[in-house]
Formats: C-alpha cells, sequence, structure tokens
C-alpha cells in the first residue's frame, strides 16, 4: 500500500493539466493511467479523426502548441504526441498500464480521505481526481440496445477506424454531432450507401467573416462562460457538439453538404425490427431549430464586430436568413 497527497486518474489533457498544477504547487501526487498518455486518443478514435479547434487553442498551463500551423486542425495521433511531449516537460509522475478497479473512502480516522485500488497495487490519498474523460461509455440508443438489430454489425464511435472495417453494404449513422456527420460523410466518400438519423443538433460554419469560428467563440466570451452565466446547467451540459471538422480548405461540414455526398437524411430513430427501422417525422423541425440557434451566435459575432471596430472589408457582413 501506498501513500500520497492527490491521485490522478487518467493521463489525457484534464489529468496532466491537474498534474502540472500540483507540480508547481509543491503537492506529492502520482497520475494512473489505464494504458499510455493519451490512450483514447491513440487508441479509441477513427483514422482520420482532426480536432475541430485550430492548433492555436490548444495549450494548458506552461504548454501551447508551437508548430508551424497553427491555423490548421491537429490529428488525434499528433495531439497524443502533444500530450506525451507535455508530460515530459515537467517530469509527470504517470503510471502506466495500470487499471483502477476501486476507489472508496478510507476508514474514519485514517487520515486518508481515500483507498483507491488498481490491478497494481493499493494506494491512500486525501484527494482524488477523476480525469477519465465525459465519453468512457458509449450511449447507446434504446431501440438499438434491445438487440432488434439481428444479424446487423453494431459499431460505436469509439470503435470504428475506417470504412473499410464495416461489412460490405449500407450504413446507418445515428446521431448528427460532429462524431456522426465526419463519419457519415467518410462513409459517403468511400461509395457506401449512407442514411443519417438527425436529431437535435448544433450548426456552426467553420469560419465566418473570414475568422475560425472558434475565433468568433473566444472573442464573444462563448468559451468563457462558467454555471453562474448560463439560463440552464443542465441544458448546456447536453449541448450538442457542433457539426465540424478539422480539415484544411473548405472545411464546411453540415446537412446540407452531406446531401451532396448522396447521403439520406431522416428524423430521430424510434425503433428497429424485424430487419427495419422507423424514424420521427422531426426532420425539418430540428433543421429549422438548428439554424435559428446557429444564427443567433452569429448575431452576437455581428454585434462585436460592430462594437470592435472590425473592418467590413476584412469581415463582410452575411446575408439575411430566412429563420431569424
Amino acid at each position: 500500500m501506498t501513500d500520497t497527497d492527490t491521485v490522478i486518474v487518467g493521463a489525457g489533457h484534464a489529468g496532466l493539466a491537474v498534474s502540472r498544477l500540483l507540480s508547481a504547487a509543491g503537492r506529492e501526487h502520482v497520475i494512473l493511467e489505464r494504458g499510455r498518455v493519451g490512450e483514447r486518443w491513440r487508441s479509441q478514435r477513427w483514422d482520420s479523426l482532426h480536432l475541430v479547434t485550430p492548433s492555436w487553442m490548444t495549450r494548458l498551463p506552461d504548454w501551447r502548441y508551437d508548430g508551424p500551423d497553427p491555423d490548421g486542425y491537429l490529428s488525434a495521433a499528433a495531439f497524443a504526441d502533444f500530450l506525451d511531449d507535455y508530460a515530459t516537460s515537467f517530469r509527470a509522475p504517470v503510471i502506466g498500464s495500470v487499471t483502477v478497479e476501486d476507489v472508496s473512502p478510507a476508514e474514519p480516522g485514517s487520515g486518508h480521505g481515500y483507498v483507491v485500488v488498481t490491478d497494481a497495487g493499493v494506494w491512500r490519498a486525501r484527494h482524488v481526481v477523476l480525469a477519465t474523460g465525459p465519453h468512457g461509455t458509449p450511449q447507446i440508443p434504446g431501440a438499438v440496445r434491445t438487440g432488434a438489430l439481428g444479424s446487423v454489425e453494431q459499431v460505436t464511435a469509439q470503435q470504428y477506424r475506417n470504412p473499410a472495417q464495416l461489412p460490405p453494404g449500407g450504413v446507418l449513422v445515428v446521431g448528427a454531432s460532429a462524431s456522426g456527420v465526419q463519419i457519415a460523410d467518410e462513409l459517403a466518400r468511400a461509395g457506401r450507401p449512407v442514411v443519417l438519423a438527425v436529431g437535435r443538433h448544433t450548426r456552426m460554419p467553420r469560419s465566418y467573416r473570414g475568422m475560425d469560428i472558434y475565433w468568433w467563440l473566444a472573442s464573444t466570451g462563448r468559451l468563457a462562460r462558467t454555471v453562474d452565466d448560463v439560463h440552464s446547467v443542465s441544458a448546456v451540459r447536453r449541448e450538442p457538439s457542433p457539426q465540424l471538422v478539422g480539415r484544411a480548405g473548405d472545411g464546411n461540414l453540415d446537412l446540407a453538404v452531406l446531401q451532396t455526398h448522396e447521403v439520406r437524411l431522416t428524423g430521430r430513430l424510434e425503433g428497429i425490427a424485424d430487419g427495419r427501422a422507423w424514424f420521427r417525422d422531426d426532420l425539418a423541425r430540428s433543421v429549422a431549430t438548428a439554424e435559428r440557434q446557429m444564427h443567433r451566435l452569429l448575431d452576437a459575432a455581428d454585434d462585436y464586430a460592430a462594437r470592435a471596430g472590425l473592418d467590413a472589408e476584412i469581415c463582410p457582413p452575411r446575408p439575411p436568413s430566412p429563420y431569424r
């Protein structure tokens, strides 16, 4: 049994950032990681995945991207290497290939807060930081969980790697957030017949008025919001990731673009039985809602541009929208 002040579970970007701050404060700690630094970015992402945030946003405490393409988008593998370099830069106390099996309160009066049981020993710590990420368990629709798919192969976004991985035939992609639209787009470009079940989603342009959309999100303060700044914390936590893709050139990827690639769009998946799937008749409503929300965001960008006195020739205004 080993004692320490703090045990951090997970050596991704969150766990490493906490470790860097603890190191700066002189706090004894250890990072327990089931694989390598940035393991999920190495083994649970599809081959073509890139970050949807530009590289100039890739920064952690006392560390940031300093490569040749700040406006580009790091691949998952490159981002994992970025994290590895970060861990090396301050000698992060990472113990790899360790699986945490249980975290429980320590006995009263023991002087420790928690007992952390792993497959390589037991740790006692005053504090435990769970930095395992928000997407450890895939969200599978009830219609799919029931087993009604029969012999049809089911693959989650964590398991998907590339079109060649899937058996021949058409593919139903469920969900139209960032992962869903990117995977649907890749499959369609590979010549697969694709149906995309569209539910609630967030639409954004890759760039707006000559600047990446994340420049606007940062400049308008949207990325700096806290729980005290939002109307509904639960709604914000359930906000879908935007329909974006990280690639050079024309990086726009939304439902209209997918239609040009012959992806068939439907409403939300309602059920599956006897080899058939049926969907809600809510596609038009979902699209119109996302369109209105997008233009409210762009209104805020326009207000910021006006207040900041941005040059209209560099940031030309957008045309009016029928949904405003």
